[in-house]
């Protein structure tokens, strides 16, 4: 989820405005080409498909937007993936409910236009110690794993939450158990659950790695919430590191945290997505959204170099 870092929204959007004017292109107009042009973006995706480090963004940047419209705009702003936010109402409309026919529409759209479902991101929590909560979270989370699978998404977010107000031994045992049940049903899908670290109540480093000694199976990943990492973080999510969240910070563009946070995971190496996860209540502007990627991709590839 998102969190409260840095200078205030408004600022972010002013001077993240002010960088990407140059670079706005309506969808509803052909793009030019040139080389911040959009036509340009998608010209250079094959390259971009090839990084270690992919870049995404979550749907709630785009609430209203269909899914067409996602994917479509995905592709022109040349962003390699779309995380998929379920059961908040995005107009996109897919969930663990849709039917078959919409998920093979769904994912030929996607491959049509050469993005990826980069990651399903549900609100399924673990640590519950309501028993009855924990098999209803236990069922959203297989059948979430099942769409996808069925949409050819790599990871699926999960949380510890629960309601409960830190994570204690008896918590930590229940979410790795959780994890293991999850993990072992979806294996051999291509879909891998993650769990959300630096959030609620996996808050760091400490709690991140009481949770993932505990957890046996293989398909099982983690997911760290923010676009710094400090050293004690990254040994303990390194073996499971799966995907990254960022926030309103990266649309400062005086902000270079992914330079570091590239350095930092080439070491493993990294095959996943850093996603923006940037939640207003609306759209963020397109020119912003365009603007961001060109600079992330920058600071994505000098930090992988």
């Amino acid at each position: 989820m998102v969190q409260s870092l840095g200078p205030s929204r408004r600022h972010f959007l002013k001077t993240a405005c002010s960088a990407a004017a140059s670079l706005a292109v309506p969808m509803s107009v052909p793009a030019a080409r040139g080389p911040g042009s959009l036509a340009s973006a998608a010209e250079t995706a094959g390259k971009v498909q090839s990084s270690p480090m992919k870049l995404s963004f979550m749907t709630f940047v785009c609430p209203t937007w269909t899914t067409e419209t996602v994917v479509k705009f995905a592709r022109r702003a040349g962003y390699d993936g779309v995380e998929i936010r379920v059961d908040v109402d995005h107009k996109h409309g897919i969930s663990s409910a849709s039917s078959p026919e919409t998920r093979r529409s769904v994912k030929k759209l996607f491959a049509d236009e050469g993005v990826q479902v980069a990651s399903v991101a549900t609100s399924v929590q673990f640590a519950s110690p309501a028993a009855e909560n924990h098999k209803k979270n236990l069922a959203a989370a297989k059948a979430n794993l099942d769409l996808a699978a069925d949409l050819g998404a790599p990871v699926v977010r999960m949380f510890a939450g629960g309601g409960i107000r830190k994570l204690t031994p008896e918590a930590a045992r229940q979410v790795a158990a959780a994890f293991d049940e999850v993990g072992d049903y979806a294996k051999g899908s291509g879909s891998c659950p993650i769990l959300e670290c630096g959030h609620d109540i996996i808050k760091g480093a400490a709690e991140a790695a009481e949770v993932l000694r505990q957890v046996r199976t293989e398909n099982f990943g983690a997911l760290w919430n923010h676009s710094e990492m400090d050293d004690p973080t990254f040994d303990a999510l390194k073996g499971r590191l799966r995907h990254f969240h960022v926030h309103d910070e990266v649309l400062d563009p005086k902000n270079t945290n992914l330079v570091a946070l590239a350095r930092r995971v080439k070491k493993i190496p990294y095959r996943g997505y850093v996603s923006l996860e940037i939640i207003w209540g609306k759209n963020v502007p397109e020119d912003v959204l365009i603007a961001t990627a060109s600079r992330l991709k920058r600071q994505i590839a000098e930090g992988l170099a």
